[in-house]
């Protein structure tokens, strides 16, 4: 992952076939929720703090309408939500307001789509428009609110006259991390001071806002996060642990996410009491709801999706193709990551909680070539478990005074079963993947049909476009293009659909709203590798697998559709090495 230049302009650039239903009902009434069969892992109800609708947002709009935003809700099995209309923020807030009500109301389900007000600083200043407002916020019981800063250069310091005039409401303000969560945190630290009453949930939070969030939440009891970006792995874990559950609100973000967030929660290693605390029942209590949701329900069908939300290895075999370990050993909290045995066996336990049967592991650290022969200090661990965890080799390794030496270690390393091929880092290198001193790895790769694993981000670093010749240069080296080119996601399938020998990896690829899949109709499906990012031996950094997973499972594709990518891609791509 790219870990600088968090900004949404950065991150956003470039950004049905068998229900997915959870014992869904008809769209315009709740669930009935009963006691479950016992063999059966049951889920609590859902109220996701963060959806919209309306045009405008992708380019082909998520959600046009409120009945389409249902449509998504009940495959997901999501019972309520809280919505805000995308004309509010882009076009005039009153007017996407009113248009937000009216499309509810006519609808017929406020019951399951909580109205959310976008608030601006213009709103005190133009004639009547306050007053027309506060009549709509006491009409429709209104508590939750929506402000979005970067399009018109606003603080949150400026809204501070409407809050004032709707505090007696007992707000609910959202905020986006991405736009609010700079470098400057002192305007948020003071608004929340003064507001202390006003509950502040930032949206759309990962891993480039965490310590921003740790400094405002032990400082302001008024701070919460929600889920829908928390991808990282044992993030649930590690906010309870020193923030209080209270502190969690379920969301799932854009839909692109699909049911990430719902995976990431069910898989956690959180008490059930927690789960529905954060699923539904700590939204509920900031908007005074008064008919919470209540019980749970059994996951049925037997979709790959209802398998992975109910703990079953899932069947199919899936190789994980993005993966990371590191020889710098951790411990972190109460879990036992001294060697790299408790690292391995960390990995093995979220591995068969899944079923995947292959993990390929890039080392997430730097270090000098291994140029003396024999096993590598990876391989020598880590060979032992067989097929269950191979290995890439770093780019890196190629220095230019090296490279015969490291030609001649390169027919050593790989005439083991360990290493598959080569990882390519070059942002966290920051070395332009253009530079001349990878071209061994390229000549390498295209002698002996092996695959290199590139990040891949629209940056100056790993572009997709920056690769334009070098993949057609080395047609036999099989390039495979790290969390999709993310927001370059475009360009990284133009590269797919002009070279057979590119490939693009799931992990990562969320950051880019665009339907996944638009990108499979485009493209089909033996074009992409499951991968998720996951590092077992340092807390908070890998990704969640069951975010990834579930974010993948829950496409609204066939399961047919699905088993090459989780598997049978990456080994056909193994199996050309010669």
């Amino acid at each position: 992952m790219k870990k600088s230049g968090i900004s949404r302009r950065d991150f956003m650039r470039g950004l049905s076939a068998g229900a997915l239903s959870l014992m869904i009902v008809p769209s315009c009434t709740t669930r009935s929720t009963g006691k479950s069969d016992q063999k059966m892992r049951s889920l609590p109800p859902f109220f996701d703090c963060n959806k919209y609708f309306g045009p405008g947002f992708p380019k082909s709009p998520d959600f046009p309408r409120a009945t389409d935003l249902l449509a998504h809700m009940d495959r997901l099995g999501i019972d309520r939500a809280v919505a805000w209309h995308t004309n509010a923020r882009d076009l005039h807030p009153m007017t996407g307001n009113e248009q937000l009500i009216h499309e509810i109301e006519k609808s017929s389900c406020r019951e399951r789509i909580i109205p959310s007000f976008i608030i601006a600083p213009t709103m005190v200043d133009e004639q009547g428009v306050m007053d027309h407002f506060l009549d709509l916020v006491r009409k429709h019981q209104i508590h939750a609110f929506h402000f979005f800063t970067q399009k018109a250069g606003w603080s949150i310091r400026d809204i501070t006259p409407v809050i004032r005039l709707i505090q007696t409401f007992k707000p609910v303000l959202f905020l986006d991390s991405f736009e609010n969560l700079g470098d400057d945190l002192s305007g948020i630290m003071d608004f929340s001071a003064e507001f202390a009453q006003v509950s502040i949930i930032f949206t759309n939070a990962m891993w480039g806002h965490y310590n921003k969030l740790y400094k405002l939440m032990e400082a302001r009891p008024n701070i919460f996060v929600d889920t829908s970006l928390l991808h990282m792995y044992l993030t649930y874990e590690y906010f309870i642990k020193n923030y209080g559950v209270e502190r969690l609100i379920f969301g799932t973000g854009y839909k692109s996410n699909n049911g990430a967030s719902i995976a990431s929660l069910v898989h956690a290693d959180i008490t059930p009491d927690h789960a529905q605390m954060i699923a539904h029942v700590n939204l509920e209590r900031m908007l005074g709801i008064e008919s919470p949701l209540s019980g749970t329900r059994p996951v049925t069908g037997d979709r790959l999706w209802h398998r992975l939300l109910r703990h079953e290895q899932l069947g199919p075999d899936i190789i994980d193709g993005h993966t990371h370990m590191s020889r710098t050993l951790a411990k972190w909290e109460d879990h036992d990551l001294t060697d790299i045995d408790s690292h391995a066996q960390q990995a093995l336990r979220r591995m068969d909680r899944m079923g995947v049967s292959s993990m390929i592991i890039a080392e997430y650290a730097v270090y000098d070539p291994d140029l003396s022969s024999g096993k590598t200090w990876m391989e020598e661990h880590l060979s032992a478990y067989g097929d269950r965890f191979h290995g890439y080799f770093s780019g890196l390794a190629f220095h230019p005074e090296n490279e015969k030496t490291m030609a001649l270690r390169m027919d050593e390393i790989f005439s083991q079963p360990y290493y598959v091929g080569f990882k390519m880092h070059n942002n966290h290198w920051s070395i332009p993947v253009t530079d001349p001193r990878f071209e061994p790895v390229w000549k390498y790769s295209d002698k002996h049909r092996l695959p290199i694993l590139l990040h891949t981000w629209d940056d100056k670093y790993d572009a997709p476009k920056m690769l334009t010749d070098i993949v057609a240069r080395y047609s036999n080296a099989i390039f495979i293009l790290g969390h999709s080119g993310n927001t370059d996601r475009m360009d990284a399938e133009m590269l797919v659909r002009e070279n057979p020998n590119v490939y693009l990896e799931w992990c990562g690829s969320f950051l880019n709203p665009a339907d996944w899949r638009e990108t499979l109709d485009r493209l089909g499906n033996r074009r992409l590798v499951y991968g998720s990012d996951f590092i077992s031996w340092e807390a908070q950094w890998g990704h969640d697998p069951a975010w990834e997973m579930g974010r993948l499972l829950s496409l609204d594709v066939p399961d047919e559709t699905l088993l090459p990518i989780l598997g049978s891609n990456m080994r056909n791509i193994i199996a050309q090495r010669r």
